[in-house]
């Protein structure tokens, strides 16, 4: 076999555990098989393996749960960031003024703040047990879930007729859907980089320290909550605005997309508390207790 086809089959492999990896590449060294034949047979046990992942609950969890009612409500807040910062930045670069939107400038930068830190801490905890849920298939269900949270505010805006595409021929629409699935907007930045690395500490079968969850998740419900408290801001300056002709969203409208995306964070200190509860109960000590393995 030649040195790419080596190359290639090493590449390959990488999609199996490193205690079967050598053992399956001894096995074709002994066989004597040519490229074709050698990838072929590899890529079959590859797939084999990925298949026998999907018989447990926890990557469907990951992939229904988080993927899909999770990336959602997050594609919408990261669209909404990405709105409000845009009409900011074109308002002050082009008129130097800051945009109308009922509220001072201060309160308008607060309310980014707020939502831009619970967006981070949203997409790392996301990715962190997601991670954990789907083990060796969370290249599958990250992918999902980062193509949720990417495109699918957006198609659901083409599709409603809230964003009207100028030239809809499908060349022109896959070229559209191409550019918004890549990270190119701030929103899109704050959710990649944490959501990846959540998803990579995820997959490591070891433990977070039990302090450093309820920390977390002490830092993501308060942001949670400052996110949903400024948000009625701007309910309440468009009521305003309006004479009163336009009534805002109540909090419990406001409040469900934040309570879903927080469920993993849920997800994660209830693993915690019960890790940390058998840690105890077995005589380990609450320091080498962990959450969400």
């Amino acid at each position: 076999m030649t040195r790419f086809g080596w190359w290639s089959l090493n590449v390959l492999a990488r999609g199996l555990e490193p205690s079967e990896r050598d053992a399956v590449l001894g096995d074709l060294t002994e066989s004597g098989e040519g490229m074709v034949a050698g990838i072929r047979d590899l890529l079959g046990l590859i797939i084999r393996r990925q298949a026998a992942l999907w018989t447990s609950w926890r990557p469907w969890l990951a992939l229904f749960g988080i993927s899909c009612l999770v990336g959602v409500p997050l594609s919408r807040i990261a669209f909404r960031l990405n709105v409000n910062i845009g009409q900011q930045f074109m308002a002050y670069q082009n008129y130097g003024v800051h945009y109308g939107t009922g509220l001072t400038a201060g309160q308008d930068l607060a309310f980014l703040l707020c939502l831009a830190g619970a967006l981070l801490g949203w997409s790392w905890t996301c990715g962190f047990v997601l991670g954990c849920l789907s083990g060796r298939a969370a290249w599958f269900t990250w992918l999902v879930f980062y193509l949720v949270v990417l495109d699918s505010a957006w198609a659901r805006f083409v599709l409603a007729g809230n964003i009207i595409l100028l030239d809809p021929r499908p060349l022109r629409l896959l070229m559209v859907a191409t550019l918004h699935t890549l990270p190119f907007s701030t929103a899109a930045l704050l959710f990649l980089f944490p959501a990846l690395l959540g998803a990579f500490m995820g997959v490591r079968p070891r433990a977070l320290p039990v302090h450093l969850v309820y920390l977390l998740g002490s830092v993501i419900a308060i942001l949670t909550i400052l996110t949903m408290w400024t948000s009625g801001w701007y309910e309440t300056a468009q009521e305003v605005w309006s004479g009163g002709a336009w009534h805002g969203d109540s909090w419990p409208v406001r409040l469900l997309p934040f309570l879903l995306v927080s469920w993993p964070a849920a997800y994660m200190l209830a693993t915690a508390y019960r890790q940390h509860t058998e840690g105890v109960n077995g005589g380990d000590s609450p320091r080498d207790s962990g959450a969400a393995s």
